[in-house]
């Protein structure tokens, strides 16, 4: 009877790599859907609405917006403007936030008020309508240019 050992033929250690590419394959496959996850995970949403509970010690603020109540985390990386702080929020307030879900959590990242969300959104407007109007002009540059070559 003939005894083989593990070594022999290089068969072992061609079994090895092989199960080990395989691990790393997997484990990389499983990485990518899982990085996918999260970058969905972050998209932007935005609440407008009263305030209706402030908790500072839990750095929690609720805002009543219009598809309902929206219970946001404030963390340090939550910008708040004119300088205030959670503590400066009263109940009743007219707030906007910018957040996006993380962990199961509605993650603040801005609070504005709704006069200063107002205002974003009009030097907004403004900024795309100065762009199409320079956008028009260069077509009628081109235009023109095209025009007096003929």
């Amino acid at each position: 009877m003939q005894q083989y050992s593990l070594m022999d033929g290089g068969d072992f250690m061609k079994k090895a790599l092989a199960i080990i590419v395989s691990v790393l394959i997997v484990l990389s496959v499983a990485g990518f859907s899982f990085a996918e996850e999260k970058k969905h995970s972050t998209k932007e949403m935005h609440v407008s609405g009263e305030v209706t509970a402030v908790d500072a010690a839990a750095n929690i603020l609720t805002i009543n917006g219009e598809k309902g109540e929206v219970v946001l985390t404030i963390t340090d990386k939550t910008k708040f403007a004119e300088g205030k702080t959670l503590a400066d929020v009263k109940v009743g307030d007219k707030l906007s936030a910018k957040y996006s879900e993380k962990d199961g959590m509605m993650m603040a990242w801005e609070v504005i008020t709704k006069k200063e969300m107002k205002k974003e959104m009009m030097e907004k407007q403004q900024k795309e309508k100065e762009m199409m109007k320079m956008e028009m002009m260069d077509k009628m540059e081109k235009r023109q240019k095209e025009i007096e070559k003929e």
